[in-house]
Order: C-alpha cells, then structure tokens, then sequence
C-alpha cells in the first residue's frame, strides 16, 4: 500500500478519534439511561428525586443525565419556595453529592 495511503487512512482514524472523545461528554439518551438504570450501573432517576426532595425542599424544574469526563452525573435544578434556583450534581453511580450552586436571579435575569 502505498505511503500517502496509509498516513490518509491514519488520518481519519485519528479524526474518528477524536470526533468519538469530543462527543463522550455529552447528554444520554432516555434509552441508555433506562438500560442503565435497569442494569444497575446508575441509581434510578426516582431515588434520586426522593433524596433530592428530602434535602432540597422546593420545586424540580429539570433533571438531565450526562457524561462527563468518564463517569455519569445526574444534574438537578430545584427553585426554593423563595424563588432561588439552585444546580446540584451527583455521580448517578453511587448518588454522591457532588456540587451544589445557588442562583439567586428570577430565570429572565431582573429581580421581580
């Protein structure tokens, strides 16, 4: 095979690469999630949001499952009944706390 052949086909195998890592941090579908959740290798959604509602009282307003840097976070946004908005992480494996941020503005940014 000849030479220009070659360093093209490892070209593109380096471009897949690297289009394939740049993808991996990214949402999972409800599919993945739910083989997930049924396999064991994530906790479930709704255990979860039973320990969300317990130490965060307020209102779930989103719940996303993504993966980032090789390990699987749930991300959980909870508005207090005093309107803060507050972003926490878990590691959906062992459902390990793993940040919390409070945003103190209304969602359209003006403090009405």
């Amino acid at each position: 095979m000849p030479r220009n052949c070659v360093a093209a086909l490892l070209a593109s195998a380096c471009l897949i690469c690297t289009l394939q890592l740049a993808r991996a941090d990214d949402d999972v579908t409800p599919a993945d999630a739910a083989r997930m959740q049924k396999s064991g290798e994530i906790i479930s959604e709704e255990d979860l949001l039973k320990r969300v509602h317990s130490e965060f009282p307020g209102k779930v307003v989103e719940t996303e499952l993504e993966r980032k840097g090789g390990r699987y976070i749930y991300e959980v946004e909870v508005v207090s009944e005093k309107g803060v908005k507050r972003e926490l992480q878990f590691d959906a494996k062992t459902g390990e706390l793993l940040d919390t941020a409070e945003d103190e503005d209304d969602e359209d940014g003006d403090d009405n």
